[in-house]
């Protein structure tokens, strides 16, 4: 998370939780990890509404309602009991409509929260010396949701909340590739979609929407994707109109579109009077005027 903007807030994901996590899951799952994961100051037990988590994820009271109880069936949380406050700090309609929850006994939400403890703790202490870990974390923008809002209706939002897990996960491999002097990022559509546990024409989908909102760049040759350039994804989408499946076909659209222009603007050559009688003689004879 960041408090320096409402669009820099920032989730922790990792590659595993989508093995056994829905995407909506794993933002909800995230988020709450975030405060449960953390001894020092949230004791390691959430506690927020369920409009407040929704303002942090961009789902609705329902879908976060749901999250919350498939994480709870998967082992993911369980239920915390409220905290005892001192006279005079009690919020009884508060801690009465919050949800109190606490990492559950799933083997890999107790190592997703024991590493990304780790890894908050390091980031807060210098001194702390970086240590392997037994989970690679990317970001995913959540805050870019904000300002994005209009955008978070029925399948619209199904594929920016895609769009943005899968800009985080590119943008934490083209960041570490730099910083360790190594070529681009190669990628292909069905390490991806394992990956991710996507279709394989969602990847493409997601892929194409990022590419033309200039978010990143890639070539595609062989079945073999090279991620050129990844950029922040700090824009405002206006629309989402049309999403391509085929990689190729949207740079093809380009070209063609960029032809029919070119043809449409040249200027035609004008005809003599004597040309023009001949044509229009022509046309009569056709019976088109």
């Amino acid at each position: 998370m960041n408090s320096n903007s409402k669009y820099d807030d920032v989730l922790f994901m990792s590659s595993g939780q989508f093995e056994q996590l829905t995407d909506t899951e794993s933002f909800v799952f995230s988020h709450i990890a975030f405060f449960a994961c953390q001894q020092k100051p949230y004791k390691r037990l959430f506690k927020q509404t369920t409009q407040a988590i929704c303002n942090k994820v961009g789902y609705s009271p329902n879908a976060v309602r749901s999250a919350i109880s498939s994480l709870i069936a998967k082992g993911f949380l369980v239920k915390g009991e409220p905290q005892k406050r001192e006279e005079g700090s009690y919020h009884p309609y508060y801690d009465n409509i919050a949800h109190h929850l606490k990492i559950g006994d799933n083997a890999y939400a107790l190592l997703f929260a024991n590493e990304l403890e780790k890894t908050l703790t390091a980031a807060r202490n210098n001194k702390i010396k970086a240590q392997e870990r037994a989970i690679t974390f990317f970001k995913v923008q959540v805050g870019q949701l904000k300002r994005n809002s209009r955008m978070l209706s029925g399948n619209r939002s199904k594929h920016v909340h895609k769009a943005l897990i899968l800009h985080g996960y590119l943008s934490n491999q083209h960041k570490w590739n730099i910083e360790k002097g190594r070529q681009q990022v190669c990628r292909t559509v069905p390490f991806l979609a394992h990956f991710l546990n996507w279709s394989q024409n969602t990847v493409r989908r997601v892929l194409n929407t990022l590419k033309n909102l200039n978010i990143v760049t890639f070539d595609f040759t062989q079945g073999v994707l090279k991620f050129l350039s990844v950029h922040s994804f700090s824009i405002k989408v206006s629309s989402i109109n049309s999403l391509v499946t085929k990689l190729s076909t949207l740079v093809n659209k380009t070209e063609s579109h960029k032809k029919v222009a070119h043809q449409i603007h040249q200027p035609r050559a004008s005809k003599t009077p004597r040309e023009a009688a001949q044509h229009l003689q022509h046309l009569k004879s056709l019976g088109r005027v």
